[in-house]
């Protein structure tokens, strides 16, 4: 008979995944969210929305979608919009036929001049929605409710929590191009920044080892061909700053977007063009370090690939104003500086782009790309290596829902100035790894005091509202009390 770690590694081996349409309209649970707390604080009645609402909208829907509702997600849909609008129209309308604040938001167009890095509300909200559908599922995968075909394949497909992997390298790396844009003008020794890329890591390496420490000694479940024997997520993180400080040199004549698209072309022409590497991947017998880690080390490579898009996504999104070249560069001369002095070439113009402007731009390019590398590739999207039609599908996915999220901001005035975020998003946003970690420590526990597998579906329900009412109040307590801790 099959001991209860066994039953447990088995619940999570050998799926397949889902199509990519669902995976799109089950996290658009998110977009729809953070529509309806909109659409309710616009009709200007209440100063702060109450955070039970805030909840309701932003953190239940995105339980249900990934479990109760999971084939069902219109229905669900039309239970957040439909009472929202009731709320709207009943607030709003008497307002605009009486002409008392009728006018929609407008967003004020900024007189300056100068570059600085100022707080997106839609990349807030982008990070937050993002960071609960991870923490929910990381729980979630270890029940029946939740659907397989949303957990981790095995080699080929792609599936929700494939996704949300890829999805946090991404948004990392929005976050870490804000240095960038900052050292500009100063540049530091590479020894310098080797060292602060390390640094900066430890933290999450010490967690990564402690993880492999604890799942070794305790018995916990594991996925071998997920990471490999040792390695984890958490020493994949920690290493891609570091490691990438080496490329920071080439940056200075080629762009990240094309270094980029390089290591992922490269690493695919290996895997296509040597039958033997392929092999190696998926059948060789662990019998060392390499060996036994290699979808970790090996998967390295795409992810260093979408932590640099991230960087290059952070260049247009995080200024106030757009700047020159934007588009695919670190820039901090705005258009402004340079308008009398000097005549800008057509692609200057061409590739200095606003915010939405750059996203729908890089979504578009990325959607012709990947249809086509979809239609002609030989295989299919692998998290489990990271190959390219992984990259371009996480790349495409997270372009295409900012720009989603930068376009609701605009319908709504929201911007730098009027920063209207619901504050379970902003909390989650403000300490992200640090929950992420706590989301893993809680998942550990609940595993070691319940038997998942054979929870029923109400049970499952319960365990999992109160982790995420969990999360979500320590989130809070944490941003209410300016406490933001940093690995």
């Amino acid at each position: 008979m099959s001991t209860l770690k066994e039953r447990k590694e088995a619940f999570v081996t050998g799926l397949n995944g889902g199509p990519i349409p669902e995976i799109n309209i089950v996290t658009s649970v998110a977009l729809t969210g953070y529509f309806c707390w909109n659409l309710i604080q616009s009709t200007g009645r209440t100063i702060d929305l109450n955070i039970v609402l805030d909840f309701a909208l932003n953190w239940i829907p995105l339980l249900l979608s990934l479990t109760t509702y999971s084939n069902d997600i219109g229905l669900l849909t039309l239970l957040m919009v439909v009472p929202c609008s009731i709320v709207f129209v009943v607030n709003k309308l008497p307002r605009l036929t009486s002409n008392q604040k009728g006018k929609p938001n407008k967003i004020p167009k900024s007189s300056e001049d100068v570059f600085k890095l100022v707080k997106q509300p839609y990349i807030t909200a982008y990070r937050g929605g993002m960071l609960v559908v991870t923490a929910i599922a990381i729980l979630a995968v270890d029940f029946p409710i939740f659907p397989r075909r949303f957990a981790k394949v095995e080699t080929w497909g792609t599936s929700l929590m494939d996704l949300g992997v890829g999805s946090f390298v991404f948004s990392n790396g929005i976050v870490s191009s804000r240095a960038l844009l900052k050292n500009t003008k100063k540049k530091q020794r590479l020894l310098t920044r080797v060292y602060e890329g390390f640094r900066g890591g430890a933290t999450l390496l010490i967690i990564g080892l402690l993880r492999l420490y604890f799942v070794k000694n305790l018995e916990y479940q594991e996925h071998v061909t997920e990471y490999g024997v040792h390695w984890n997520f958490f020493i994949t993180l920690a290493l891609l700053p570091p490691v990438l400080v080496f490329i920071d040199p080439l940056t200075e004549w080629i762009p990240r977007c094309c270094i980029a698209i390089s290591i992922s072309i490269f690493y695919e022409w290996v895997l296509l063009k040597n039958d033997d590497a392929l092999t190696f991947l998926v059948l060789a017998p662990r019998n060392s370090f390499f060996s036994a880690n290699r979808e970790g080390i090996v998967s390295f490579l795409g992810y260093c690939s979408i932590f640099l898009w991230g960087q290059n996504a952070g260049f247009y999104l995080l200024g106030n104003l757009p700047t020159l070249n934007n588009f695919y560069k670190p820039s901090t001369t705005t258009i402004k500086q340079l308008q009398g002095k000097k005549k800008l070439k057509p692609w200057d113009r061409l590739t200095t782009v606003s915010p939405l402007g750059g996203l729908l731009s890089w979504t578009f390019i990325f959607m012709v790309v990947t249809q086509l590398v979809f239609a002609y590739h030989p295989y299919d999207v692998s998290r489990r290596f990271a190959n390219l039609p992984y990259v371009l599908w996480v790349v495409t996915y997270n372009l295409g829902f900012l720009s989603f999220y930068c376009g609701m901001d605009k319908l709504f005035g929201n911007n730098n100035e009027n920063h209207n975020v619901p504050i379970t998003l902003e909390a989650m946003n403000s300490n992200g790894l640090i929950l992420f970690l706590l989301a893993n420590v809680t998942t550990g526990l609940v595993n070691m005091n319940i038997v998942t597998i054979d929870s029923s579906d109400l049970e499952s329900t319960l365990v999992l509202l109160g982790y995420c009412t969990f999360l979500c109040i320590i989130s809070v307590v944490l941003f209410r009390n300016k406490i933001f801790i940093k690995l």
